[in-house]
């Protein structure tokens, strides 16, 4: 098995191909993959499109428009709002002959800001990325296992990948965000998984800095209402402090 989310296929008339690995099934089914490989590899699409130094992803939103097979999948991305300073980017995902996921992400313009820098992210002390966690025992799959996890208190995790998102390429820092950003709502879950399923439909994740290091941390929290729809809020972390925030739209129903 290639130790990689993704395994590349080369290119066909515009797409991209890849073969998702084993490491990429969600704890949800053995044959559909977690949230988070497909988000990262819709945002390599964008994030690697026409890139350069002088501009950064800023927000990336994701819909999983239904169960995203392990196989064969292929992307493409295009800029749909062109600009010096800001780009709106979209890709999709295809797979066996249909559209499984879509994603858009804002790509803004940098500058140096750092005398006004500051955060509306409330300070919290995370478990320490030392310590050993089984937050995520219960929740066992090809993806889960692929990550390094640390912490020890509900609602807030350190993780990590411990494979590549396509083998023999080196992450971004979108990239490393988005193979991580979607456990926030395994994270901040609030229902037994053997008595209840809480499916996300999407994820929004805005960045307001680049990750430092490869340690993302995560803290959430989700919201059921009364009529099986919920949502989950989180908050992203480096060891530096707050980069970013996430946003998870459920669709909750018993197991």
């Amino acid at each position: 098995m290639t130790e990689a989310y993704f395994e590349p296929l080369g290119t066909d008339d515009g797409w991209e191909v890849f073969r998702a690995t084993p490491h990429t099934v969600s704890a949800w089914g053995p044959d559909l993959q977690h949230g988070a490989p497909p988000s990262a590899i819709l945002t390599r699409a964008m994030d690697r499109l026409e890139r350069s130094d002088g501009t950064r992803i800023a927000r990336i939103t994701v819909d999983l428009l239904g169960p995203v097979p392990l196989g064969e999948l292929r992307t493409r991305a295009r800029v749909t709002r062109p600009g010096r300073r800001i780009q709106l980017l979209e890709s999709e995902l295809h797979a066996g002959g249909r559209v499984v996921a879509r994603a858009s992400a804002w790509r803004m313009a940098i500058g140096d800001t750092a005398e006004v820098e500051q955060t509306a992210a409330e300070r919290r002390d995370l478990p320490g990325a030392d310590h050993n966690s089984e937050f995520f025992n219960r929740w066992t799959s090809g993806y889960i296992d692929s990550l390094e996890i640390r912490g020890s208190e509900d609602g807030a995790v350190w993780a990590r990948p411990t494979l590549p998102l396509v083998a023999g390429e080196e992450m971004t820092p979108a990239e490393r965000v988005m193979s991580v950003a979607d456990i926030a709502n395994g994270v901040g879950a609030v229902l037994e998984p053997d008595q209840w399923r809480f499916l996300n439909t999407d994820v929004v994740m805005h960045l307001h800095r680049r990750p430092v290091g490869e340690w993302i941390g995560v803290t959430a929290e989700a919201s059921i209402g009364p009529d099986g729809v919920g949502a989950t809020a989180g908050t992203l972390y480096d060891e530096v402090g707050a980069i970013g925030h996430t946003l998870q739209a459920l669709l909750v129903e018993r197991a």
